[in-house]
């Protein structure tokens, strides 16, 4: 299993670098073809639907949490499990459209003060398209999650790569052709439920999964014991939607689609900068719930944490400070000079949450042991806060108000309460994290504080901009390897051997 789990990673960061890859070529194209103010609309239907996932509730943890722990103590529950999962989601299912019809019925009222006439009548087919993709995917999901929690990790994360390849290949003929929101909404959500149905397929063909239920003998002990769970999570999931959306919802309402288009570029990478923290911590939730019932779980458990810590230091401040040092010229190629602003809302964004990034695998921790009740709680208060604080600024400065929002919100929740937290509550090493992320910092700052002052006096170019990030690797690098220990040193030869082609490998 710790080799299912490496090869998971690999294949997660190969995710990550082909979901890079598609958002540096694809989304200027989009930009170029769509036009600043329907990828504006686009974005702003897509952060609006962003809400529905919230109707989660927590289930998808759950499952993971229930049958992981059910296969653990080798009980006959997990049938039970699987089937009362998959009625619950076909309740939320239902619900999900009656929310879309609700939504659409309230478009004008909404948006009337903001959007265009033909905006609006937009925003209503996307609307309803993406509920009904949101809809079907929540009783197919207990699919992935029973893949997940059967650890097979390579399966799911090969099926995040097809997905990542798969909407551009279907988008960019029909964009070419002269369709735009609407067309690349129905490749997302067809894609989408494709490749669930993949794993629909998967789950009886391979794992053999079995399904048992009757609504006339639910199992209630089993049921409430879910509710106690999720509930929380669902919290949780609320604010995690707050903090990634809810920015893009107000710069709609009380600004346009313009500002909403700026603010998508900069949401777009932070989201990229997300998206690397998760692929690894992602995969330990089914581990950390089965290390709790060995010996010394809370020490082994703390082990994990600072573990993946380390390698989410090393990797997420390579993002962080060769972004502070080449995103300002980057953005202005990739997204355009009339984005520029979008850089300084990115930074806004994504220095503060270098903290909470790299600890994810926290999440995790709490989740299994089941303690993410406070998480929860300090999220709703934070959540409240970053509204109220995000509409008054993104009033008098648009973008870069409602990004300072969420930043001051993240800043007080995400890292002074919850370290507080998972130190006292968790028993994880936090004083041992600060120390070695402290350090590291110091070192990463100094290089990046040489590589401005080297960069101003030798300007910037396509030649030079290539050059400097290919150095400023090298030398990032240089640090990381410095710094790691044994174990970090051989976990990083046993990636390369499974990156390097045996050939090659002999020809050395």
């Amino acid at each position: 299993m710790k080799k299912e789990l490496k090869i998971s990673a690999i294949i997660g960061y190969f995710n990550i670098a082909a979901n890079t890859l598609v958002s540096l070529l694809f989304i200027p194209f989009m930009l170029k073809t769509m036009g600043q103010s329907e990828y504006g609309l686009y974005s702003l239907v897509a952060s609006i639907i962003a809400y529905l996932s919230v109707l989660d509730m927590g289930f998808g943890n759950a499952m993971i949490r229930f049958v992981a722990r059910s296969k653990a103590k080798k009980d006959d529950r997990e049938p039970k499990i699987n089937g009362l999962f998959l009625f619950l989601y076909s309740i939320i299912g239902a619900l999900t459209v009656v929310v879309g019809i609700i939504l659409v019925n309230n478009t004008n009222t909404i948006f009337g003060n903001s959007l265009t006439v033909d905006e609006i009548e937009k925003a209503k087919i996307l609307i309803i398209i993406l509920t009904a993709s949101v809809a079907a995917s929540f009783p197919l999901s207990i699919f992935d999650s029973y893949i997940i929690s059967n650890e097979k990790f390579i399966f799911s994360k090969t099926l995040a790569i097809i997905k990542t390849i798969a909407k551009p290949l279907f988008m960019i003929p029909l964009l070419l052709i002269g369709y735009k929101s609407i067309a690349m909404t129905t490749v997302v959500a067809s894609v989408n439920i494709l490749l669930h149905i993949v794993s629909l397929v998967y789950c009886f063909k391979k794992l053999k999964m079995k399904i048992a239920f009757s609504i006339k003998n639910i199992d209630k002990t089993l049921l409430k014991e879910i509710g106690g769970y999720s509930f929380f999570v669902f919290l949780s999931l609320i604010v995690d939607n707050v903090f990634n959306n809810t920015d893009q919802v107000i710069l709609g309402i009380v600004s346009g689609t313009i500002a909403v288009s700026v603010y998508a570029v900069a949401h777009q990478v932070n989201q990229m900068n997300v998206q690397c923290s998760t692929a690894i911590s992602s995969l330990f939730l089914p581990k950390i719930t089965k290390t709790l019932e060995e010996k010394n779980a809370d020490k082994k458990i703390s082990d994990i944490f600072i573990k993946v810590s380390r390698i989410q230091i090393y990797i997420m401040s390579l993002l962080l400070f060769g972004f502070i040092v080449f995103g300002k010229y980057f953005v202005s190629i990739w997204a355009g000079p009339e984005y520029e602003m979008s850089y300084y809302i990115i930074l806004i964004l994504i220095v503060p949450s270098i903290i909470p990034l790299t600890q994810n695998i926290g999440i995790s921790v709490i989740q299994a042991k089941n303690q993410h009740q406070f998480r929860s709680i300090v999220y709703i208060i934070i959540a409240v806060f970053n509204i109220a604080i995000t509409i008054p600024l993104a009033k008098m400065y648009q973008g870069i108000g409602a990004a300072i929002g969420t930043a001051l919100a993240n800043l007080c929740g995400q890292i002074i309460a919850m370290n507080i937290f998972y130190y006292k509550k968790a028993k994880l090493d936090i004083p041992k994290y600060w120390k070695f992320l402290l350090r590291m910092l110091f070192q990463y700052s100094l290089l990046s504080a040489l590589t401005i002052v080297a960069m101003h006096y030798i300007g910037f170019s396509i030649a030079t901009f290539i050059i400097g990030i290919i150095i400023f690797f090298i030398l990032f690098a240089v640090i990381n390897y410095i710094n790691m220990n044994q174990d970090e040193k051989a976990d990083l030869s046993y990636s390369l051997n499974k990156i390097i082609p045996k050939k090659l490998r002999r020809t050395k």
